[in-house]
Formats: C-alpha cells, structure tokens, sequence
C-alpha cells in the first residue's frame, strides 16, 4: 500500500509540473491529497469542489493549506504552479498590506493622513471636501467619491482607467457623500492609497512591494501596470502565482510573520480583516469590509472568514480557525461569464472546502 501511495503521490506530482490536474487519471482522493488526512482535512470534499471546478472550462487553480501544509494543488487548462494569474482586485489587498508595512516603518505617519497632505502638489486644485478624505476612508471605501461598479448597469471602471490620467480623473468627482459616511466599492478611488505610498515612500508601490513584501516572502510579481503618472495601480492588476497567494494568506494567519521574520505588524492584521464597514451584502458572503479585505461568515459551518476577491474568480480566502487559506483564480478576459465564475469559484470554497476543515 506504501508502494501504491508513493507511486500515486509521483504521478500527482508529475501531472501539477505538467500544468493537469491528477484527478483525470483516475485517483482516489486519499491517494490523490496524501496530506490531507494528516491535517484533518476531508479528500473526499476536496475532490467534490476540484470537480466542481473543473467542469468550468474558465477555472485556472485550486489550492488548500492547512497547518502551514499544502494539502490540495490543483491546475486547469494549462497553468502550473509557475503560472502568474492577473489577480485583478486581490490588488486592493495587497496595496492593503503594503500601507500597513509603510506604517509600521514608519514611512505614513497614520491613516488619518489626507489626499491633499499628500497629494496636493501632485494633483492641484482640488475641492476642500476631497482633499479632506483620509486614507482610513479610501482603504474602507467609504471616500464618498462617486463611482458605479458592484450590481450596477454603468460601470465607471473603462472611462476611469482609459482616461489619460486615471488619478485626477477620480480626485476631481464632487462628493457625493461626507467622506466615512457611506461604503461604495470603488476601484477608481482604491488606487488613491498606492500614489499616497509612493509619494510618502519616495519609491514607487512595485518597488517597496517587492523589497519589504515580497522579497521576505521569497516570491516576485509578475506584472503590474502603472497608470500614466507611473503610479502602480493599487486595485487592479498585479500577477501573481497560485502559491504566491496561498504564502500572502499564510502570512496574515501567522500575524504578519513569514518563516519567524516579521512583515506587517499584526495590529495591521488584527485591524484590516476585521470589519469596518457594513457592504449591505454587496458581494457573496461578504457583508463587512475591513482595510481592502471582505469580511464573511458561513451560518452553515459557524466559521468566520476574511477574504480578498477579484474579478471573475479571485481569491485568497482565510479561516483562522481551522488554521486555513484557500487560494483560486479562473480566466477572465473577455469572458462573459466572469460574473458567474465569481460566484461559483467562492461557493466551490465556502460550501465545499470549508466544510472539509475538520
């Protein structure tokens, strides 16, 4: 049986380098996810939602780790671990993280600095009540900065980025409610806090991101486009591994330290995945917003869980008590579909994955 779980666990192995799932091959799912029994996970309900997943042509990664494991490492249509994947809002959370390491070394004095401390020179004339939004307010997307996006008609996001300068156009909207007073989702206003980083860190947001980010965690970026300015876009668009997501979850479920080196602080943890805002459920199991992170609960298992999402199927989803990250991404571009990937890729993980955390 040993010989028989070896050879299994080589032919899984050789199939995740290949860029296919092990599943295809006929596997038991205790052969298939070696480690799970050991972390006291269900194989079983793994199989269900790589299944589940799989049966999506636009699905792209599944991965679980528990205890500090990697129990389940599954890839679709030709991706591999090596595979960066356009994480598209998954950004917004790490532009989270990379505020509360400025302001652990001391480079954001709090966040209660404002647009106009920062940004008035880089950005001139804008009205009194933007320039009085503080980056407390824009990280729980509570700015009052106009904007249409979640369960709307009108999206703002094409005009917003195509604009020749994305940052102004998005500073000079007029308020259309007292700044921490309404939560809106709002891309356009999330990448306020990366031009806030770069000009307070006198680097731009890739550049501290890779030095005291992603250096530490001993993973790189694949891509991340800057606007016009050269300001990284701080809600969209960094590339990132299957596995680089799964360490940016482990790294908030051990508090801010990777391997025993301290990253962020965990106050920062403690304080940007705990709710801030009410989201009046405007997304799947996300009724909080902590700091650029949702906030969630699953009524059927009794676990509370944070989340960082992106567009069509991104996530890192951390369940502190089952000592847990779930990681996925799907294709996006140009499908038109996205919207239900979304849906299915986070049910796959709340209903089927949660519930495997014994």
């Amino acid at each position: 049986m040993k010989r028989r779980s070896g050879i299994a666990a080589l032919i899984a192995a050789a199939a995740i380098a290949c860029g296919e799932s092990p599943v295809d091959r006929g596997l038991d799912p205790n052969e298939r996810y070696p480690n799970a029994a050991a972390q006291r996970v269900d194989a079983a309900a793994l199989e269900r939602a790589r299944t589940t997943l799989a049966a999506n042509r636009y699905t792209r990664s599944l991965l679980v780790e528990r205890n500090g494991v990697l129990v389940m490492e599954e890839y679709f249509g030709g991706a591999g671990p090596g595979t960066f994947f356009d994480v598209r809002s998954v950004t917004k959370s790490v532009t989270s993280t990379l505020v509360g390491i400025a302001l652990d070394r001391g480079a954001i004095r709090s966040l209660d600095v404002t647009v106009g401390e920062t940004l008035d020179a880089v950005v001139p004339g804008l009205a009194p009540g933007v320039r009085a939004i503080s980056l407390r307010q824009l990280l729980t997307m509570t700015s009052g900065l106009p904007w249409s996006e979640l369960n709307s008609a009108v999206q703002d996001y094409g005009p917003w980025v195509s604009s020749p300068d994305p940052l102004r156009w998005i500073l000079d909207k007029p308020l259309e409610a007292a700044p921490g007073t309404r939560w809106n989702y709002n891309t356009g206003a999330s990448h306020v806090p990366s031009a806030i980083l770069a000009e307070r860190a006198g680097e731009s947001t890739r550049a501290f991101a890779e030095a005291h980010l992603f250096d530490p965690l001993g993973e790189r970026i694949g891509g991340w486009p800057p606007d016009p300015r050269g300001y990284h876009y701080g809600g969209h668009g960094i590339a990132l591994t299957g596995r680089t997501l799964v360490k940016l979850g482990r790294l908030f479920l051990d508090e801010g330290t990777y391997q025993g080196q301290r990253v962020v602080s965990a106050a920062w943890v403690r304080e940007a995945t705990r709710p801030h805002a009410s989201t009046g459920n405007a997304t799947l199991y996300g009724p909080g917003y902590g700091y650029f992170w949702w906030v969630g609960a699953d009524s059927r298992t009794g676990r509370s869980f944070y989340f960082a999402a992106g567009y069509g199927g991104q996530f890192i989803v951390n369940v502190p008590s089952a000592n847990a990250t779930i990681a996925a991404t799907t294709e996006w571009s140009g499908v038109a579909e996205a919207g239900p990937n979304y849906s299915l890729v986070l049910r796959a993980i709340v209903e089927t994955v949660l519930p495997a955390l014994q």
